[in-house]
């Protein structure tokens, strides 16, 4: 069997594959792009869980800290009028602004906090929404998926063993060259001359090259779109 033939073989049977494939259309980049996005709105979700859980340490910290800088303000409040100099009042008055002061802090902190708390609450609740009805969406595609492959896995199978053992019988620089082919021609590499043109491309081909096309010694390639051209004749009496 000539190479050009095993050349028409080896595309008929990847064009066989090719149209299984497409059965599933754009099913499995569907299911692999929403198996990453819930995998980053689990990671969020964590986040978030895990910030609020901080929040809530922090602001009971700075309500004990607050209740402690109250107290010791009432208690200093308190000295002030068992004070009996100047001084001593002017130093009680000095500490009790700078608890004020700290204490003022601690009260702006535990707003901005709370504030934070509500918007990682309300993104936790909207993440957690999302990944549910990613999660349902999910498992409708992949249940579809696995239909769709299922109809034609064992067909799939025997094509792919088939193009295993044929592409054997080709040497490896033919081989990349069909592939190369392939790829950059949308699946089709081997195509027939059909009224006197290019079947790939419809480029006319020179009368001397239909020539070394309808002998079938040789794989030639289309001088316009780079397809390998062959001769139908020479294919149905193989």
């Amino acid at each position: 069997m000539s190479l050009i033939t095993h050349l028409v073989k080896l595309q008929k049977i990847d064009t066989a594959i090719m149209a299984i494939e497409e059965l599933q259309g754009d099913l499995p980049s569907k299911v692999e792009e929403l198996t990453t996005t819930m995998s980053q709105l689990e990671s969020a979700i964590t986040a978030s869980k895990s910030r609020l859980t901080e929040i809530e340490l922090e602001i009971r910290k700075l309500q004990t800290l607050e209740q402690e800088r109250k107290d010791k303000i009432a208690k200093l409040q308190d000295q002030l009028y068992l004070v009996k100099t100047n001084r001593e009042y002017d130093a009680l008055m000095a500490e009790i602004d700078h608890l004020k002061g700290q204490l003022d802090e601690e009260e702006m902190r535990e707003l901005e906090l709370s504030e934070e708390n509500d918007q990682v609450s309300e993104k936790l609740e909207t993440d957690k929404t999302e990944n549910e009805e990613m999660s349902q969406q999910l498992g409708t595609q992949r249940h579809e998926l696995e239909s769709r492959i299922a109809q034609t896995e064992e067909e799939h199978t025997k094509l792919v063993s088939k193009r295993e053992d044929l592409a054997k019988n080709i040497d490896n620089p033919n081989l990349s060259l069909y592939d190369r082919v392939r790829s950059a021609r949308e699946g089709l590499a081997v195509v027939p001359v059909s009224n006197q043109a290019c079947g790939g491309c419809h480029s006319r081909i020179p009368s001397q090259l239909e020539a070394v096309i309808r002998s079938g010694e040789r794989m030639t390639q289309c001088n316009t779109c780079r397809r390998i051209l062959y001769w139908v004749d020479a294919e149905e009496s193989s």
